[in-house]
């Protein structure tokens, strides 16, 4: 509900005018809470019913250890992310807005399962493999691994082994990944989720020259999964500049002048170096002439 709030002073029987008028309202509390689990990234997508009065919710899960994780959202649903395996959480949901909070919501819970332990996942760099393995149980005939991107795009693969090959899989995506004794991906007999990520080739590669400087500025496209990137510009005399940096650019100085200089820039995850660009437009090269501050590109 919307309530109008004013003051007024009081002295014996005289009273003051009005304050001015002061909208404020309450959010009702979110009804029908409920949730299901993501097994693959051990996520818990919760769901409510919108409530009065609110322009936000926020949703928490509590497990009796301590260990808690939450989300916050505008509507349903929401998901909440990186809980424990093997661990049982209670979950409720509270309405906001920007006066106050109302209070959480029937509870309700949600157990994760987890059974399975030690199981590895690497990928060859610059390809669409993933190699899982994972100790082998004596009574599980078969084993299912199913790896899930950020998009929620799945990949699987079944073994009666202890090792399987995950087939097209996608750079520049993290993935989450587990290993279930069953074709049941919720069942109890399986692992904690493994994730990998592997960086793309930088591209949209651009060239800002620099004339005062003698040099240039080298900018590209974002990955979200590199740790750093590797810049090397070799010009036609054998000059050569680096540059190693964090960010998604790199500034050049001190190029020799009327030289053209072939740019790589590699991607640097945690266990990959990307392949090195050119990328379209390819064989970017500067030609900056000293004597008139012109700079001459060509691809």
């Amino acid at each position: 509900q919307h309530y109008n709030i004013t003051v007024i002073s009081v002295r014996d029987t005289c009273e003051s005018k009005p304050s001015a008028v002061v909208a404020s309202s309450s959010p009702c509390v979110p009804t029908k809470p409920s949730g299901h689990l993501d097994c693959v990234s051990n996520s818990a997508w919760v769901t409510w019913t919108p409530s009065a009065g609110a322009t936000s919710y926020f949703a928490l899960g509590i497990a009796a250890s301590g260990h808690n994780s939450s989300c916050s959202s505008s509507s349903s649903p929401c998901e909440v992310a990186d809980l424990k395996c093997g661990t049982l959480y209670i979950f409720h949901v509270t309405a906001i807005n920007r006066h106050c909070s109302s209070n959480h919501s029937i509870t309700f819970e949600i157990e994760t399962p987890c059974a399975l332990e030690a199981i590895s996942a690497t990928t060859s760099c610059n390809s669409n493999t993933i190699l899982v393995e994972w100790k082998q149980m004596l009574d599980s005939p078969l084993y299912l691994v199913t790896a899930e991107a950020e998009d929620q795009r799945q990949i699987s693969c079944n073994s009666s082994s202890n090792w399987c090959i995950l087939q097209d899989a996608r750079c520049g995506l993290h993935y989450s990944i587990i290993v279930s004794a069953s074709s049941d991906k919720c069942s109890s007999l399986r692992s904690p989720p493994t994730k990998i990520k592997t960086p793309c080739v930088p591209s949209n590669v651009t060239t800002v020259p620099l004339c005062e400087s003698k040099g240039a500025v080298v900018s590209w496209e974002k990955s979200s999964v590199a740790l750093s990137y590797q810049l090397t510009a070799t010009g036609q005399d054998g000059h050569f500049v680096d540059c190693n940096n964090t960010a998604n650019n790199c500034t050049l100085s001190d190029l020799h002048c009327g030289q053209r200089y072939n740019l790589n820039i590699t991607a640097v995850g945690e266990n990959c170096t990307s392949y090195p660009s050119p990328c379209p437009p390819s064989n970017l090269t500067v030609d900056i002439d000293c004597r008139t501050n012109y700079a001459s590109l060509s691809w």
